[in-house]
């Protein structure tokens, strides 16, 4: 049976609110309306004195109860509402008819266990999920990273169990192993792929480091704009390759020090610790060249990654708003095909690659196959609200490094006493969870979540 989900996300560029009504059943995906909504800039300048303040005075309760946290978190949870009620009147569904939202919330710190290193790692989702479901009458499944944290994992990234169930509708199109590019303020890659002589699918991910937020940076600092739309100021730069290797060892390195481009995955990063470095020698346009040419190299530089035993992908699906460049979707292209700038210390790593590399690799847009990028990591949230339903794991072992294959998420009711066909459903799927009585307004893998675990006995 079709079970219809919304899926809500906002990324850390804090731009908009992406809302998808899905259908989901055994066989397909269909998205049957989508809708964006611009952040206001209030709402914008809260979160980001919000991060700073969660920063500075790290993820504590009492740094979650203050006046800023609580009003922010209420104008956030509103304008997911809105977004949620208009996408309903415009898709010709009634709300009886959508079993769930599937609400990401808005990330405000991210410490998976290969940034944490020896310390407790922890992230940090915030939301009012009790006051979603009131205002728009619909049950809201929520906080999907806290339980693979809890289980050992990165908490991300959580796309390649959706881009497997698209790739299993895309079987058949001559292609053995596809990899779906995400371009937001990080990258990350999730690959469908398997070895040489079997038939299998194998699944896996990671993140891949900054991708659009050392560009955005730039933009802001120097030019006031939110981005290189269509490349325009970086087509009159130069990539330096001095500038490069810097960027390469300097602009993603670990609370502990590491290069997280060096890391083996499973892996995750997040925004706070990613480093920009301006070369004053040379232009802003050169700056600004280097820095959007990093975000295709390292992204082909992690396909050595890939198990050797591992088919490396003949078709590149790309999604997200950094793919909009010209400039970067070029780059990557021009590296799959055997050109482009190769720094001298990674040659040999970069001739493996290409020895494994299929001829003519296809890069494209996810668009062209019928499922749309605008809208791909808000979809990611109604399947994994679609697979807390029906009881399906949503990360794997190979995926997010977490011990073993874990089901993502909790779910709150509107206060309303009503029957809901999110009850029925997990009925029918004999799901035995149960609505969580006393939500908070973050997620439950927060910082410090270990001392609560063990001193209760239960998640928190």
């Amino acid at each position: 049976m079709k079970i219809n989900t919304i899926g809500i996300m906002t990324g850390n560029s804090l731009d908009a609110v992406d809302v998808v009504l899905t259908a989901f059943d055994e066989n397909t995906i269909e998205d049957l309306k989508a809708f964006s909504f611009a952040y206001p800039d209030r709402l914008k300048q809260q979160f980001i004195e919000l991060r700073e303040h969660i920063k500075q005075y790290a993820a504590t309760e009492d740094a979650l109860n203050d006046p800023l946290f609580v009003q922010t978190v209420e104008s956030y949870t509103r304008l997911a509402a809105e977004a949620v009620n208009h996408l309903v009147e415009i898709s010709g569904l009634e709300r009886n008819q959508i079993a769930a939202l599937g609400f990401h919330g808005q990330t405000c710190d991210h410490f998976p266990p290969s940034i944490a290193g020896n310390g407790q790692p922890y992230t940090l989702q915030v939301g009012d999920a009790r006051l979603l479901a009131d205002l728009t009458g619909i049950p809201v499944i929520y906080d999907f990273r806290s339980d693979d944290i809890m289980n050992g994992g990165e908490g991300a990234p959580l796309a390649p169990l959706h881009n497997f169930h698209i790739a299993q509708m895309m079987a058949g199109r001559g292609h053995g192993a596809v990899a779906f590019c995400n371009g937001g303020n990080t990258g990350n890659i999730a690959l469908i792929t398997r070895t040489q002589d079997s038939e299998h699918p194998q699944v896996a991910g990671w993140d891949i480091g900054p991708f659009n937020h050392l560009a955005d940076l730039l933009m802001r600092e120097y030019k006031k704009l939110p981005f290189d739309k269509d490349g325009q100021f970086g087509a009159e730069g130069t990539v330096r390759p001095d500038l490069l290797s810097r960027l390469f060892n300097q602009a993603a390195v670990t609370g502990e020090g590491e290069n997280f481009y060096h890391q083996l995955p499973p892996k995750s990063s997040d925004p706070h610790w990613y480093k920009l470095v301006y070369d004053e020698s040379y232009s802003f346009a050169d700056n600004l060249r280097t820095v959007e040419y990093l975000s295709a190299y390292s992204y082909v530089y992690n396909l050595r990654y890939v198990h050797p035993q591992l088919m490396l992908p003949s078709l590149y699906l790309l999604f997200g708003g950094g793919w909009k460049n010209p400039l970067v979707r070029q780059d990557f292209e021009n590296l799959l095909h055997r050109q482009g700038e190769v720094l001298p210390e990674h040659r040999m790593i970069f001739a493996d690659i290409f020895a494994r590399l299929p001829d003519n690799p296809t890069v494209d847009f996810a668009g062209a196959f019928g499922f749309s990028g605008e809208y791909m990591e808000a979809r990611i949230f109604a399947d994994m609200a679609y697979c807390k339903i029906i009881n399906q794991p949503f990360s794997l072992p190979s995926t997010t490094g977490c011990r073993i294959p874990t089901v993502g998420g909790v779910y709150v009711l509107p206060s309303q006493n009503e029957p809901y066909l999110l009850t029925e459903l997990l009925r029918q799927y004999d799901n035995p969870a149960q609505p969580e009585q006393t939500p908070k307004l973050w997620s439950r893998a927060a910082k410090g979540w270990q001392n609560l675990t063990s001193a209760t006995g239960q998640n928190i």
